[in-house]
């Protein structure tokens, strides 16, 4: 499927890996009809790209074979085969993203350590690396980070869960924190001004945490304190002074 989304762990790569080799018959439950109309457009998108590049490769070979042997320069065959090497990722993550919006899979509603959790963020992975620029990855980044701070709050809130999961849930969030901001300053240094979008991130996501703070052990408190000292230094005007917590 190519790289994996910035914010994914080692350690959720290979629980991701080992749950969805395992996954059959079990999976129920519908995705959100937003989640399948987009994917469906993106989809049938990317298709026709992927079409109209494999039909210019088999005009090439097939011009090529209407020429006599010696006609044929050594290395004309080599573009066709790095343009259907290319092509390989697409149809991967085209097979997994088709899957999931055809098998009817209710992968929003899953949180870590559930047996679906690997697909959503699977899918999350897939039409991440089907954004076609900055702007609609940073969007999509953002969004994301403010998953796994829900996230964060319902395993506060769950009687049973494996050990490590809010850690890991609050390091996935700044991992792709930190991607969204690379994506937006991208933006908006192109655009010559700021969107106002990451003030209102900000803004959203330290007030969320805080709430959930005394409910957090003393190793989830400091790595959430770190998170909300790396936002509030992305509003400042003098990013090096970060607000300080108990």
């Amino acid at each position: 499927m190519g790289k994996w989304l910035p914010g994914i762990s080692r350690r959720s790569r290979t629980r991701i890996q080992d749950r969805v080799s395992r996954l059959g018959a079990d999976m129920g439950g519908d995705p959100r009809p937003e989640f399948r109309a987009e994917l469906r457009e993106r989809l049938m998108t990317a298709t026709e790209v992927t079409a109209a590049e494999m039909t210019v490769a088999e005009m090439t070979v097939a011009e090529q074979e209407d020429l006599p042997p010696d006609s044929v320069p050594e290395t004309a065959s080599a573009p066709v085969r790095r343009r259907r090497t290319t092509l390989v990722p697409q149809v991967v993550s085209l097979a997994l993203a088709g899957a999931l919006v055809g098998g009817g899979v209710g992968t929003y509603r899953s949180m870590p350590g559930d047996a679906l959790y690997p697909l959503k963020r699977a899918a999350e992975s897939t039409l991440f690396h089907l954004s076609t620029n900055d702007a609609e990855r940073a969007d999509r980044s953002f969004g994301y980070a403010e998953t796994r701070a829900h996230e964060v709050e319902e395993l506060l809130g769950a009687t049973e869960r494996e050990s490590g999961l809010i850690d890991e849930t609050l390091k996935d969030m700044e991992d792709t924190t930190r991607s969204a901001v690379t994506s937006l300053t991208r933006v908006e240094r192109r655009s010559g001004r700021s969107t106002g979008q990451l003030r209102r991130f900000v803004q959203k996501q330290r007030d969320q945490i805080q709430i959930m703070l005394p409910k957090m052990d003393e190793n989830d408190r400091r790595r959430a304190n770190g998170y909300l000292d790396y936002i509030d230094g992305l509003t400042q005007p003098d990013s090096s002074q970060p607000v300080t917590r108990e």
